[in-house]
């Protein structure tokens, strides 16, 4: 008799250990769920019902598991013990699960901003820091909204206590960078992005190689992006893409960036239906954010940071943009190295410099036609805009090649990992994917609304496994057509407003705020292949 009290004693305490320890897994789950998913949406609730219905039902089968024990039915509490412990097992599997896509997203969305100024010279200037500054003329930005040329360079002259009458000031950087170079000024404060700022520039493509740094401030502030909808990525929604091309791994230094690759996306997830149109970067548009809002090359926007971009381009095209990403371009390796490579027509044979911007025994060549690349040749193929007849002879430069034929080139590359993420298959590739994402790019996207769009993105990629077609999103890629314009000796891209009202209809299509028109003229010879018009490449009027 002794003997059984004592075994019902341990057995008792062994069921008090397994329910305590389903109501603190159980009680952890329901804490990740709450997080994943804020909005309280109503499959939350769904859950939350379902763990209320378990805790139930646990304490009925406590209640039996006891009585088992008194009455010494071995099989009856084993599978009581069996049915704890595997639910203990499936909590805690589904909250590490959850608590990891939270960290990815959470990564994402940055709660900072970096700002950082360098003070930059000549290689071969005699200043080797801001202390041997004396009665040197130093250049700085004309522009009080400018944080990284004006304000924290402001400071820095303060801290320095280096003389204000010295300072040259300047209405543009173009100019400025002109007089460091012919040696009119000796120094100049510009964002520390400048080498990916302005090398893309003519005449300052070896601006890394003939100045050097010889200070810099940097600062961080609480992240004030700026967003202007409500809408969540369910519904039709535009986003506009930002490719920063630097050397960096990180988008946490600076708030500028060069700009160069501008995309504005709308995506309608009922229809599965995109728009992609590539701005070029020397479209000249009014800056809505600089202090007289004058024209000048859209990639300008981008010294003001992503906000200034975003309201520049919806000022110009009159579509509200309802989110921005930034996207580090040395991210683009890593994701479609994780993605084991993507499929590309590459329409020519070029050769280009390496992630580093290295030629000689780190170009990049690839061929012409359908290729499978690499994270870098996928780099390389992004930031191709013209030959390289000094680096790779007469093969690899027989091309015509300019920002439009870039920016088709990215639209392409956008296209194939997103054909390439439907064969996603595994919980590590998706961890692997989110990381790589929160770690190169930097979005006004808040929280609820990623969670979201993950959700979104999960049943585009689950649906898309029963269509046998790599373009299971329809896309539109549209062209913005212009012309040349040469002012004060400096090219700018003159859109046609033709061009532009045909791309914002299809936008405004796409995002249901405007009803198809019908073509009632269609003909098409069986003779000739069917090659569908692209929208805004046409003939028009200045």
């Amino acid at each position: 008799m002794e003997k059984k009290k004592k075994k019902f004693k341990k057995t008792s305490i062994l069921v008090l250990i397994f329910l305590i320890a389903s109501y603190i897994s159980s009680g952890y789950f329901v804490n990740e769920i709450y997080y994943y998913n804020s909005s309280k949406s109503f499959m939350t609730y769904v859950v939350y019902a379902v763990i209320l219905l378990i805790s139930l039902i646990l304490v009925i089968f406590t209640y039996q598991g006891f009585k088992c024990i008194k009455k010494n039915k071995t099989k009856r509490y084993v599978c009581y013990f069996i049915f704890i412990f595997l639910l203990i097992a499936s909590e805690v599997f589904i909250t590490i699960n959850i608590n990891k896509i939270n960290s990815s997203l959470s990564k994402i969305v940055k709660n900072e901003t970096g700002y950082s100024t360098s003070l930059i010279t000549l290689k071969n200037s005699s200043l080797s820091s801001i202390s041997d500054i004396k009665d040197e003329k130093i250049g700085i930005i004309n522009d009080y909204d400018n944080v990284e040329g004006y304000t924290l360079a402001m400071e820095a002259v303060k801290e320095e206590k280096i003389n204000k009458d010295n300072l040259i000031k300047y209405d543009d950087y173009t100019t400025m960078i002109d007089d460091l170079y012919e040696e009119k000024i000796d120094a100049m404060f510009a964002s520390s992005s400048y080498v990916s700022l302005f090398a893309n520039e003519e005449g300052f493509e070896n601006i890394a190689s003939v100045t050097k740094v010889i200070y810099e401030k940097s600062k961080k502030t609480s992240s004030n992006k700026k967003t202007t909808t409500n809408k969540t990525l369910d519904e039709p929604f535009t986003i506009l893409i930002m490719g920063v091309d630097s050397s960096s791994n990180s988008l946490s230094k600076s708030n500028s960036f060069n700009g160069d690759t501008l995309m504005l996306i709308t995506f309608n997830p009922s229809t599965m239906n995109a728009t992609i149109l590539s701005i070029p970067r020397d479209t000249r548009v009014p800056i809505v954010c600089t202090k007289y809002k004058s024209k000048n090359k859209i990639n300008s926007a981008a010294l003001y940071g992503a906000d200034c971009v975003m309201d520049t381009i919806t000022n110009f095209t009159g579509i509200k943009i309802d989110y921005w990403a930034k996207v580090n371009f040395q991210g683009v390796i890593s994701l479609v190295n994780a993605l084991g490579g993507i499929e590309v027509d590459v329409p020519y044979a070029f050769c280009e410099s390496d992630a580093k911007r290295r030629f000689g025994n780190n170009t990049i060549y690839i061929e012409k036609g359908l290729q499978t690349l690499n994270g870098d040749q996928a780099l390389a193929f992004a930031r191709n805009r013209h030959p390289w007849p000094a680096y790779c002879g007469k093969k690899y430069s027989n091309y015509t090649s300019n920002d439009f034929v870039r920016g088709q080139n990215q639209q392409q590359i956008v296209k194939a990992i997103m054909n390439k993420l439907k064969n996603i298959n595994s919980l590590s590739k998706i961890y692997d994917i989110l990381n790589i994402v929160g770690d190169n790019i930097d979005t006004n996207i808040d929280k609820d609304t990623m969670i979201t769009g993950f959700d979104t993105f999960k049943n585009i990629i689950f649906n898309s496994k029963n269509i046998n077609n790599d373009d299971f999103i329809g896309t539109q890629r549209l062209y913005l057509s212009g012309y040349d314009n040469s002012i004060n000796g400096i090219y700018y891209f003159e859109y046609y407003d033709g061009s532009l009202k045909e791309i914002t209809d299809a936008m405004k299509i796409n995002l249901e705020l405007k009803k198809p028109e019908m073509d009632k003229e269609f003909s098409f010879s069986i003779n000739k292949p069917y090659e569908s018009t692209q929208i805004g490449k046409g003939v028009y009027k200045k």
